[in-house]
């Protein structure tokens, strides 16, 4: 319950909202900047960079996470907004700019199709530019524009985002698609361009048609239907798949690694993680990888998405699905050690000494 003095979690974040608002003008940025900032590791310390819109927080079908009075809508944060969000820690750690070279590899091998369909309601249009998809992902870019600038521009802030899309469903072949997502986007003229990152938690086939639905853009509801017909036939050959279905087992938890698909826009890995059913709890990051250097954190997360969950006696198995940035060159071998944290009540457990090691040859 909240004492008096106490401050709530809103009133916290709008505090620091204001110390924030006037330090940050915003300049009207090209949807070819907007893509090359997004997909661009390399881009450091650039007015694009501090200025942008970044959209971290991923949301899935399963979990919905409130926090205080916040409402954010679709994730998207303004660049105010996050840099007040940075100063509670609570919201620090979902608050994450990912820089993103795999697409940039995908635009560069030919692997992006551009649509360019457009759905149009209530004056306000949204266009489908470039589209993305391989094992690990599918990736969107967009525009969200308006002829009407005079009903719906009139009152944002110079260094909001207008028009953000706060409902959007994703369907394939009429089927729904659950997944992680998120996203970046950045203001222009007479509306937004982004980029969003769908990451299923399902597996899909190879070829279908991507429905994107919108309901409500901003405050304004309507409906925006496109329907873009997609295929990893190409990424698919460009992708290598590794079947290992190694384990290790340090003291009552045992780590299996069940599958490794290395597409040109990201690394995804199937793994279980099989324990105590009494101890429930697991890690953020329940095990490390190292490339053949010893060098951990080659491949940085992108979303890591609840695959399946078994008990059997006093034992329970959950199956997780992990995407992963890739690295600039692929390693001939990844490691896998388990966290020490799994292990906070027995220090005698060395997890590091016990490995698995995978080739990737």
């Amino acid at each position: 319950m909240l004492q008096r003095g106490e401050r709530t979690m809103d009133e916290m974040i709008r505090q620091e909202i204001y110390k924030e608002g006037d330090r940050y003008p915003v300049q009207a940025v090209p949807w070819d900047k907007i893509r090359e900032r997004a997909l661009d590791n390399t881009a450091a310390d650039t007015n694009f960079q501090r200025n942008a819109v970044i959209r971290k927080i991923c949301c899935s079908f399963a979990a919905v996470v409130v926090i205080g009075g916040l409402v954010i809508l679709s994730g998207f944060i303004f660049p105010v907004i996050a840099r007040a969000l940075e100063q509670i820690p609570v919201i620090n750690a979902v608050f994450n700019f990912v820089e993103d070279r795999g697409i940039q590899n995908a635009i560069d091998k030919g692997f992006v199709t551009k649509p360019n369909l457009t759905a149009t309601d209530k004056d306000i249009s949204v266009t489908i530019t470039d589209v993305l998809y391989d094992q690990g992902r599918i990736d969107i870019g967009y525009t969200v524009t308006t002829t009407r600038p005079d009903r719906y521009l009139k009152d944002v802030w110079s260094y909001s985002i207008p028009l953000l899309i706060a409902d959007m469903q994703l369907y394939a072949d009429g089927k729904a698609i659950h997944n992680t997502r998120q996203g970046t986007a950045e203001r222009i003229d007479n509306g937004n361009v982004g980029v969003e990152e769908i990451y299923p938690r399902d597996d899909l086939p190879e070829t279908f048609n991507l429905q994107i639905v919108i309901r409500q853009i901003d405050n304004q509801r309507g409906k925006w239907v496109l329907t873009v017909p997609v295929s990893r036939q190409y990424t698919d050959a460009a992708t290598k798949v590794v079947l290992p279905m190694k384990t290790v087992t340090v003291g009552q938890i045992t780590l299996t690694v069940r599958k490794i698909q290395i597409a040109p826009s990201s690394t995804t890995i199937d793994w279980e993680l099989n324990k105590p059913i009494t101890d429930l709890d697991i890690p953020g990051n329940p095990f490390f990888i190292e490339d053949d250097k010893g060098e951990r954190c080659v491949f940085r997360p992108l979303s890591c998405s609840p695959l399946d969950h078994q008990a059997e006696g006093d034992m329970k198995t959950w199956a997780y699905r992990t995407v992963y940035v890739n690295p600039e060159s692929i390693p001939e071998c990844l490691i896998f050690k388990l966290n020490p944290a799994l292990f906070p009540e027995n220090d005698q457990i060395d997890s590091q000494l016990q490995e698995i090691k995978i080739s990737l040859d």
